[in-house]
């Protein structure tokens, strides 16, 4: 890994940004395991969960498209889901012949009294932050997303960017 510094003291600020974001990633990728073992799902089942939240009902291509992972492993995910009471399945209004897959509004906002006190946290700090500088701060982070979607996406062969 090129990211050097071991501690916020050394290095460059884009070195320590860098590391302030590693370091963010592996934080955020336990609470969400622990979030995932709290209601008794996997941590991609749970992000599954995350992205029907966000963007409403989908196909299984399209969930295996933005999830990266294969239909069949999408199937077997929705088919867990719909099991434990997260999901249900329902003719697509656009093409009766297709099936969407939504998430049950119940249990989104089981998972959403998880993240309540990191929301509260997180507001309490961003009212540290002026607006010009939360509009930098939201920028850097929607623009580091695309960087990680065009990553992987090279990583798997996928061309496409989301």
């Amino acid at each position: 890994m090129s990211v050097k510094p071991r501690n916020e003291e050394e290095g460059t600020l884009p070195d320590r940004i860098a590391l302030a974001m590693t370091d963010l990633a592996g934080a955020m990728g336990r609470l969400n395991d622990l979030v995932a073992q709290r209601i008794g799902v996997g941590t991609s089942d749970l992000l599954c969960l995350h992205t029907l939240g966000r963007e409403g009902s989908s196909t299984a291509g399209t969930l295996s498209a933005r999830l990266g992972r294969t239909t069949g492993a999408i199937t077997q995910m929705i088919d867990r889901l719909e099991r434990a009471g997260y999901v249900r399945r329902k003719p697509d209004p656009e093409d009766r012949r297709r099936v969407v897959v939504e998430a049950v509004p119940e249990s989104l906002g089981k998972i959403a009294a998880l993240y309540v006190g990191v929301d509260a946290r997180s507001r309490r700090l961003m009212s540290r932050f002026t607006a010009e500088q939360l509009d930098v701060i939201h920028v850097f982070l929607n623009e580091s997303r695309q960087i990680m979607v065009e990553e992987s996406d090279s990583l798997t062969g996928d061309d496409r960017t989301r």
